[in-house]
C-alpha cells in the first residue's frame, strides 16, 4: 500500500480547479470513496455518473445528495450502449437461457467506463481518473463461463464459446448494432489500461494500492450519511445495489448455473479473513424471490413474448428443487 494517496495524486494531477474525477455509480464503494476523497483527503473531486435504464430510484437519489455534499462538479453521461444492448439481450437471453450467455446483458457497461469518461476527462483537463474497484469484486470468472471447451484458457476457446452461443441461440445476433458494441467493448475492456495511458490518463484504484478495504467500517459510515439501500437488492445484501440489471443477471446466475454473484463477492472477503463466516453466510445464502424479479422486468417494457417466455421460466424453475437441466453445478439436485 503507498502511504500517502493525496500526495501521490497531486503529483500526477495537472489541473488547477480540480484533483481528479471519479467514477461514481451511486453504489456502496463508489458513494464511500467519494466521502474519503472529499472530506478524509480534502481533495476537490469532479464526480462522473453513467446514466441509464437500469438504475433504482434510491440509486438516483444516492447520487444526486452524495455529488450536492461531497462534489465540487458532477456529470452526467447517457449509456445509451448500455440502455439498447442490455434491453436486446434481455429480450433474446430467454430464448435459450445459458450462464455463459448471461454476460451480455452488461454490455455497454464496461466499454461505458472507458470512452466516455476519457474523452470528458480530456475535455475537462482533468488527468486523473479514479475507479472505485475493490479486489474482491472478481468478474474474470463469468468470461471464463464463455470458453469452450469449459476450462479451457485463451482468447480461441473464448471466440468458439461465443460462436457456440450464437449457435444455441441466433437470435442473440438478431440486432446488429449490439454486436458492433461487443466487438468494442471487448476491445476496451482487453486494452483498457493502455488506453487510459495512451489518452495521458492517470487511472487509479485507491482500494487496490491505497486504502485498506474493510467492508463493515464502508457500511458503518454510509449508514452514518443517510445512503440509501436499493430496494434491488436482496434483503440483507447492500452490495452492487447501483443497477437493477445486477439483480436480474444474480438471479439467473442462481438458477441457471446452481450459484449467485453475491457467493463470489462474499466468499472472496471470507478468504482473505475480511468478514467472518456468520457473516457470509448471512449475506450470500438468500436470492431474489421470482415476483421481485419479473417485476423488474416487467418495468422494462420488454415483448409480451419475452414476458411470457420469463414467466413460464420462473414458473418451471423458480424457488424449487427442480435444477435447469444444463445446470450440473446445482446445489439444488436431490
Amino acid at each position: 500500500m503507498r502511504n500517502n494517496l493525496k500526495e501521490f495524486i497531486s503529483t500526477k494531477n495537472t489541473n488547477p480547479d480540480f484533483d481528479c474525477i471519479l467514477l461514481f455509480s451511486g453504489g456502496k464503494d463508489s458513494s464511500y470513496l467519494l466521502y474519503y476523497l472529499a472530506q478524509e483527503l480534502n481533495l476537490r473531486v469532479m464526480t462522473f455518473t453513467l446514466v441509464h435504464d437500469f438504475l433504482p430510484k434510491e440509486t438516483i437519489q444516492n447520487i444526486e445528495n452524495f455529488a450536492a455534499r461531497f462534489s465540487k462538479k458532477h456529470i452526467n453521461i447517457e449509456n445509451k450502449t448500455l440502455s439498447h444492448s442490455g434491453k436486446h439481450f434481455l429480450e433474446t437471453w430467454i430464448n435459450q437461457p445459458d450462464e455463459a450467455s448471461l454476460i451480455t446483458l452488461c454490455t455497454g457497461c464496461r466499454m461505458g467506463l472507458v470512452k466516455p469518461v476519457i474523452e470528458n476527462a480530456l475535455k475537462e483537463k482533468i488527468n486523473v481518473v479514479v475507479a472505485a474497484h475493490t479486489p474482491f469484486e472478481d468478474t474474470s470468472y463469468k468470461i471464463s463461463l464463455v470458453n469452450y471447451p469449459r476450462g479451457k484458457k485463451g482468447f480461441i476457446y473464448f471466440a468458439l464459446g461465443y460462436l457456440r452461443l450464437l449457435i444455441r441461440n441466433p437470435s442473440l445476433l438478431s440486432d446488429i448494432k449490439t454486436f458492433i458494441h461487443q466487438l468494442e467493448e471487448f476491445h476496451y475492456y482487453k486494452n483498457k489500461d493502455n488506453i487510459f495511458k495512451n489518452a495521458g490518463i492517470e487511472y487509479i484504484k485507491p482500494f487496490y494500492t491505497d486504502i485498506e478495504f474493510d467492508e463493515h467500517k464502508v457500511i458503518k459510515k454510509l449508514k452514518e450519511l443517510n445512503w440509501i439501500k436499493s430496494s434491488s437488492t436482496t434483503k440483507t445484501s447492500i452490495w452492487r445495489s447501483d443497477c437493477n440489471m445486477y439483480a436480474i443477471r444474480h438471479y439467473f446466475y442462481n438458477q441457471v448455473g446452481g450459484y449467485n454473484e453475491s457467493k463470489e463477492y462474499y466468499g472472496n472477503l471470507l478468504l482473505n479473513n475480511k468478514i467472518s463466516e456468520e457473516y457470509f453466510n448471512e449475506q450470500s445464502n438468500i436470492n431474489y424471490a421470482k415476483e421481485e424479479i419479473m417485476d423488474l422486468l416487467t418495468n422494462l417494457e420488454l415483448s409480451e413474448s419475452s414476458l411470457n417466455k420469463y414467466q413460464d421460466f420462473l414458473g418451471k424453475y423458480a424457488n424449487a428443487d427442480v435444477p435447469y437441466p444444463s445446470c450440473s453445478s446445482c446445489q439444488r439436485i436431490p
